[in-house]
């Protein structure tokens, strides 16, 4: 019984009981397969006609005989009625423009095929959850059947129109999916008018009409990312096979199989279907529904093995498509007072990690939200990976990754650019063509200014020469934006290494930020007792950082010259001030390094800024908070704004400025008594002219050719206290940009007898494309041969040269496959080559200031391959480049020091500017106007406006025990007396550095100090090396065999020396005791060339932006 009502309500799902149980679905099968016969017989008999008709004379042919005379002369003059367009032409080209979409016409046509399609298939749903399979109702009687058919009248214009545009007309009939969904849902309709009955057959398939959904989209604009059109194709591409395989499911199993007799069917609802083919397709297979009928079961074989390889390929792409659209395709949203920076150009893990460790360092953390800013990183990634996407868990909170491109000015909409504090632009340092990097990371600078021209950029550049490039858009300034040149700046301080050995580090660790409590967590007890002694005075040096402060009006009424106030800030605050930024009454503001008794900025005024070598931000803002009535009596880590401070600003009073009750006593002698000092000893003219280049800046000579430098090796050299460059580059090597190297050691703040030679030795051909840079400047010598040869490197002296660099250049055709670690294969090498090679023992006499035989500094790729460098170290292969032994010894330099200048040039302005005026000999924004235009160094006149460019500060490194002598001037006869010394009285940094600043307006900046100094080893066994201590606290014990770090202002030779007394060194507050000695110095007396290393000129006076940026 149960059976039965099975069956008959089975039999009513499928048939209607109307119908009286006949059948007539094949009548409209037929119909839809009678069109698509028909319609392929008739275009085969056209094709057939057409070839019938071409094999005859050629309509051309025989109607030209026809032709008049006086219609041959038009058909001369280019007038042919077989080339005028006929009406089908123009009717085939209006359809195609319909069917195109591209007018409007066209697009509300094809809005108006998807809005009816989509219609019809709601019509379709319906039908199927209310009307069985087939059904005997008429179409007068059916509302659901007159809409379709009235949307099957329109869809058949519309297939007509496609039919006339389609070029080939037997494959739009054949093959097109859209014509066969008209084939089985047009004629269907048409069919139930005849026969009186409907049947829902194929009208699924009116579902495909979705594929043009993205077409749709992009008409309207709402579609525009390659990835948004991609995303959507694939999902209606899945919606199509998964609905219309549920029809036909559906259709089967209601019907059952015709040669069944329909005995098989079974009652399944179209929701039902899907879930069934979902279940199905995950391979999952509840067994909750199963099909019956053999056609379905041989259906869903085939639907398998294709539904399952489509699925199985799309269902992961859309979920990673879809997940990354939603992590990092959306729109930046701002947060008003929030700070953002982006930060694009090569974007990669390493890259990001660098400067990421740099730019969020909890020492950069301040009450100021200048230094709360997010990071936006802006980069077009077809996939993140996992490691890019742990960094960008780990620093959620600051940092959003947007799949953007800022060459796309939507893109630049999205991350709000406009809004933004300032755009990183990233350098692939490792670029095989450093020229082309350059070029993107100019045209997205392009692309910026194109967009906003006041957003402030700082980009990297790899080669020096591609700076005029910026200087030729419109929207760059000076002012605001910065260039950050690696090779100027790396070759500028590895030049600096061969003037102060040691430099390099000491700059490269005040511009990375290090907390204390960092470098603390740096010793371990593994480290041996030797090591740990020498590693703990750097790594204190090293944690130093450079910040920029407001001096408080203490400095202003109290204090009022530089060199007070740098010896207050050591005595007093535990900082160092080396340089102050002045504001002038026109607004415009100067920077002033260490200036002089003779400098218009030595004397201290409002609104000036310092800048300072601290270990943070909370102990440089010791003296901007300083309050002589609040902190006379504390000590410096309790020093804290005051009340004072505040009614600093409402009053324009000074904080311990004047009004005071305790008196102020002065520190620094009146000038007349500084004038005294100096000895009347007559102005010496020099024996022969100088000869610079137009700013001044450098010395000039004629342009010397390449022949005439080169080196002979088969005739003796007679060099010594040379420089020795050696370069692995090939032929077909980019250019390094030696004029970077050679300036530093060319500028004009050395007498001209104080100019080391310099030595090039490499590849012949890669040598000649530097030489056109660098034939202006004199003492320059080339070599053609390899470093690695012995014979060549005695030739040229390499035992009496004063350093020899090891340089690598990046090769044309680098392997990507290469191990990272032989990247610096030939560097190491020829390191190890030369400290293997053995001279005469009168040969290496000489006293080497680094420590061995031979004074090298070798330039690295790859920051691990430094362990190579020193066979007798014990350094761990896994700790930082900045604390292994070569490095803090200043012999090694690797390119990713200057990872954090990036980060340092958007936190403080002035950063490029200092480190700029340090290292590269006084550049100014003219003389790279000047080369940029490719001229070269030009000579200048020796005129006094030139030659007072010459008197600006230089960094100088001096041995300590030859700084200060015994006086003996008071001796009576020529007996010997006792008295007291400098070093009798166990003298400190702090007594150095005050009498040096108080008597000669000298700035330390720090120790060069041997490693085994205190060490429990054996004197014999005791190394030479060197280690660099950075601004050591004043209390730090001095040695005589320590070497100085100093800052001076430069004088001439023909200037006469300065006889200097010392007199007792006072506290700065007369409230408060010194703990400082003073400082019996007699004579404060510059070391000999022989021994002393050259200086480096630094710029007074630079012109600087208004911006007050730490």
């Amino acid at each position: 019984m149960d059976e039965n009502n099975n069956n008959t309500s089975t039999t009513s799902r499928s048939l209607a009981d109307s119908c009286s149980g006949e059948r007539y679905w094949f009548a409209f099968l037929l119909s839809s397969l009678a069109t698509y016969f028909i319609g392929v017989i008739a275009i085969l008999l056209w094709r057939c006609g057409a070839l019938i008709y071409k094999r005859g004379p050629t309509m051309r042919h025989r109607s030209r005989r026809l032709l008049s005379i006086a219609e041959k002369q038009e058909l001369s003059y280019g007038f042919d009625p077989m080339n005028e367009r006929n009406w089908a032409t123009v009717v085939k080209e209006y359809a195609a423009k319909l069917i195109s979409g591209q007018q409007l016409p066209g697009k509300i046509l094809v809005i108006a095929v998807v809005v009816l399609s989509l219609a019809s298939l709601v019509i379709y749903f319906y039908d199927v959850n209310t009307q069985p399979i087939e059904s005997c109702q008429l179409w007068t009687q059916s509302l659901t059947q007159q809409l379709d058919l009235i949307f099957n009248i329109f869809f058949l214009f519309y297939f007509f129109l496609r039919f006339v545009a389609a070029q080939d007309k037997l494959r739009f009939w054949c093959l097109d999916i859209h014509s066969w969904v008209d084939y089985f849902t047009i004629p269907p309709s048409f069919t139930a008018i005849v026969l009186g009955r409907n049947w829902i057959g194929m009208r699924f398939f009116r579902i495909a009409r979705i594929m043009n959904i993205p077409d749709i989209l992009q008409f309207l604009h709402i579609l525009r990312s390659s990835n948004s059109i991609r995303l959507t194709r694939m999902l209606c591409l899945l919606f199509t096979v998964w609905l219309s395989a549920a029809g036909f499911v559906h259709l089967v199993e209601n019907s059952g199989d015709f040669f069944n007799n329909y005995s098989n069917s079974q009652s399944i609802t179209y929701f039902q279907c899907v879930y069934f083919l979902i279940v199905t397709m995950s391979t999952v297979g509840y067994g909750d529904y199963h099909l019956r009928t053999t056609i379905g079961q041989c259906f869903i074989i085939f639907f398998i093995t294709g539904g399952l390889a489509l699925f199985a390929r799309a269902i992961p792409e859309l979920a990673e498509m879809l997940s990354n659209k939603k992590k990092y395709a959306g729109n930046y949203r701002l947060e008003n007072g929030k700070k953002f920076v982006l930060v694009c150009g090569h974007i990669t893990f390493t890259s990001m990690e660098n400067f990421l460790k740099d730019f969020l360092h909890e020492d950069r953390v301040s009450s100021d939200s200048f230094y709360d800013a997010d990071v936006l990183i802006v980069d077009k990634k077809h996939t993140v990976d996992f490691e890019f996407q742990a960094l960008l868990k780990r620093h959620f909170t600051r940092v959003k990754y947007f799949d953007a491109t800022v060459m796309d000015p939507v893109d630049l909409e999205r991350v709000k650019l406009k809004r933004s504090a300032a755009v990183l632009i990233l350098a692939n340092k490792d670029a095989t063509d450093p020229d082309g990097e350059d070029a993107s990371n100019i045209m997205r600078v392009i692309s910026i200014k194109n967009y906003h021209s006041d957003a402030k950029i700082i980009v990297q550049l790899l080669q020096y020469h591609n700076k005029m490039h910026l200087m030729n858009i419109p929207a760059w300034n000076n002012n605001t934006d910065e260039a950050v040149c690696i090779a100027e700046l790396k070759l500028g301080l590895i030049a600096e290494s061969c003037l102060n050995p040691g430099f390099s580090t000491m700059i490269a660790n005040i511009f990375a930020m290090r907390s204390d409590t960092e470098v603390a967590g740096k010793l371990t007890e593994k480290d041996s007792p030797d090591r740990s002694m020498w590693l703990k005075e750097y790594l204190r040096g090293a944690s130093l950082e450079m910040y920029t402060e407001t001096l408080s009006n203490y400095f202003v009424h109290d204090l009022k010259n530089f060199s007070d106030a740098a010896r207050f800030c050591l005595v007093e605050l535990n900082i160092l001030l080396f340089a102050i930024e002045v504001c002038e009454e026109n607004g415009q503001r100067r920077l002033a390094i260490n200036p002089d008794r003779t400098s218009q900025y030595y004397r201290i005024a409002k609104r000036t800024r310092g800048f300072f070598l601290a270990g943070s931000s909370e102990e440089a803002s010791r003296a901007r908070y300083y309050c002589r009535h609040c902190h006379c009596e504390q000590k410096p880590e309790s020093i804290r704004k005051c009340s004072h401070y505040r009614m600093e600003d409402l009053s324009g009073g000074g904080v311990g400025g004047g009004g005071g009750t305790k008196p102020r006593r002065e520190m620094s002698r009146p000038r007349s008594e500084s004038n005294s000092l100096i000895q009347s000893t007559p102005i010496q003219i020099a024996t022969k002219p100088f000869c610079f280049d137009t700013t001044g800046m450098f010395y000039w000579c004629p342009t010397l050719t390449f022949e005439q430098q080169t080196i002979d090796i088969r005739v003796k050299c007679e060099l010594t206290h040379h420089v020795i460059c050696c370069i692995f580059a090939e032929e077909s090597s980019p250019v390094i940009g030696l004029r970077s190297f050679v300036m530093p050691l060319r500028a004009s703040n050395f007498d001209d007898n104080e100019l080391k030679s310099i030595v090039f030795i490499g590849n012949g051909v890669f040598l000649r494309k530097e030489w056109r840079h660098i034939c202006n400047f004199p003492k320059v010598h080339v070599v053609d041969g390899s470093p690695n040869d012995r014979a060549t490197l005695r030739a040229i002296n390499i035992h009496l040269c004063d350093m020899c660099v090891i340089l690598s250049s990046s090769s044309s055709h680098h392997d990507q496959r290469q191990d990272r670690y032989l990247t610096d294969k030939a560097a190491i090498l020829c390191s190890l080559n030369i400290k293997a090679m053995s001279f005469d023992t009168e040969c290496t006499s000489t006293d080497r200031r680094n420590g061995t035989s031979i004074p090298l500094m070798t330039e690295l790729k790859n920051d691990t391959n430094v362990v190579f460098l020193d066979q007798d170290d014990d350094d761990d292969p896994n700790i930082d480049l900045y604390m292994t032994q070569p490095f803090a010894c200043g012999t090694s330099f690797a390119i990713s020091v200057l990872d954090s200048l990036m980060s340092a040039t958007y936190f403080n302005e002035n950063a490029l500017t200092i480190l700029r005026a340090l290292i590269t000999g006084g550049a100014t924004p003219e003389l790279e106007k000047i080369l940029a235009e490719g001229a070269g160094m030009t000579q200048g006149s020796n005129s006094k406006e030139v030659l007072n460019n010459r008197r600006r500060p230089r960094v100088v490194l001096l041995p300590a025990e030859n700084l200060v002598i015994e006086d003996t001037s008071n001796a009576k006869d020529n007996s010997s007396i006792t008295v007291g010394t400098f070093w009798d009285n166990d003298p400190t940094y702090g007594d150095l550095f005050v009498s040096l600043l108080t008597h000669r307006d000298w700035l330390c900046l720090g120790l060069y100090r041997l490693r085994d100094n205190g060490s429990t080893r054996p004197a014999s066994s005791q190394s030479s090396k060197r280690v660099v201590i950075c601004s050591p606290p004043r209390t730090f014990s001095l040695l005589k065999t320590d070497l100085i770090y100093v800052i001076q202002q430069f004088q001439p030779k023909y200037d006469p020396p300065l006889n200097i007394v010392p007199e007792p060194i006072k506290s700065i507050d007369n409230n408060k005791q010194s703990n400082l000695t003073p400082a019996p110095i007699s004579t404060v007396i510059p070391m000999p060339f022989t021994i002393v290393s050259k200086r480096t000129p630094i710029i007074d006076d630079i012109k600087i932006t208004d911006k007050d940026k730490i």
